[in-house]
């Protein structure tokens, strides 16, 4: 598990230190640095693996660098005492030793009549959700823990729990798939009808899904999902978040983590609910963290502390207050 991260003159950080819970929320305003955290870990996971480190699209190291800062290092150190660092990874480290990242991002596939699938026996879940497919069809026949199966699931498996926590976006959606290896392709469907004829929040919602059960039955790894609120309505936002939270009390038992990066107060809340009504002190497990910028466009980070009834130890300006102050002008 990855206890702690540390972002020295990378991006907008100039000296940042996160530590990691087994769930972790990252919010803020847009453009604050919540989704460079994430980057510099698909770094770190990339310099672990002794590969090409920097990320198609965003720039060499120069380009990375906080203007501010005469250089830029990203370290990462695992509750085992292991460190990885950017730009001099430590040579003693196994790449075994960092956490396999699952990461699903903002810019996931939405409903598209076909989503890829990879060729050979890669059954990764792709960052956009693609071989969701072939991810779901390899893993049908694993035993989700107790917690995590679905009251009116038709079975204890992964593949019966999909459709079944599907409902918390769409009651009584029936869902199917069906892979088509010879051209890498896949495609599903949504009650019988094609995904571009139901709304988008069941394709969103699926990857988000998918990637949460395999929180519980995938050791030794680290759920990173970007707004999985997403197209979803304010109980579907709030029933995600349950999901959330006993994804994460199951990914404890198996030395995983969860990284969520989100903007909804719904979501929050619910996690703030769950803490409340938790007899297993669900609190510990939470580390949450409000990002906004300065008057230098630097990120400054502030930690929120959860207690066991759900109340937080501050309420930093701006933080998921847009409801009152809209309802203040209602009166």
């Amino acid at each position: 598990m990855i206890n702690h991260l540390e972002l020295d003159g990378f991006k907008s950080f100039v000296l940042d230190n996160i530590e990691f819970g087994t769930l972790t929320l990252l919010t803020g305003l847009n453009s604050c640095g919540k989704s460079s955290v994430i980057q510099a870990l698909l770094m770190l996971e990339k310099m672990a693996k002794q590969q090409e480190y920097l990320l198609d699209g965003h720039g060499d190291i120069q380009e990375l660098k906080n203007p501010y800062c005469q250089y830029m290092e990203v370290t990462a150190e695992t509750t085992e005492g292991c460190v990885f660092k950017i730009p001099l990874s430590e040579p003693n480290n196994n790449p075994r030793d960092f956490p396999k990242l699952i990461y699903i991002s903002a810019d996931r596939f939405g409903s598209e009549l076909f989503l890829p699938i990879f060729s050979g026996n890669n059954f990764d879940l792709g960052r956009k959700g693609e071989n969701i497919f072939k991810c779901i069809d390899e893993n049908s026949e694993l035993i989700l823990p107790e917690s995590m199966q679905h009251p009116f699931s038709k079975g204890e498996t992964f593949g019966h729990n999909v459709e079944a926590w599907l409902k918390l976006v769409s009651p009584n959606v029936k869902f199917n798939y069906q892979l088509q290896r010879l051209s890498d392709s896949s495609f599903a469907t949504f009650n019988g009808f094609r995904a571009k004829n139901v709304g988008f929040g069941l394709s969103y919602t699926l990857p988000v899904i998918v990637t949460l059960l395999l929180a519980s039955v995938k050791p030794n790894c680290m759920i990173m999902i970007e707004n999985p609120e997403a197209h979803l309505h304010p109980r579907g936002q709030t029933e995600i978040a349950k999901l959330i939270a006993l994804s994460a009390e199951a990914a404890k038992e198996i030395n995983t983590q969860i990284l969520i990066e989100t903007h909804s107060d719904h979501l929050f809340d619910a996690i703030r609910i769950y803490a409340k009504n938790s007899k297993k002190d669900f609190h510990k497990l939470l580390r949450v963290y409000w990002f906004e910028l300065n008057n230098q466009s630097n990120t400054e980070i502030e930690k929120i502390n959860i207690d066991e009834n759900g109340r937080m130890d501050n309420c930093p300006q701006g933080f998921f207050d847009q409801f009152e102050i809209n309802a203040r002008k209602l009166l």
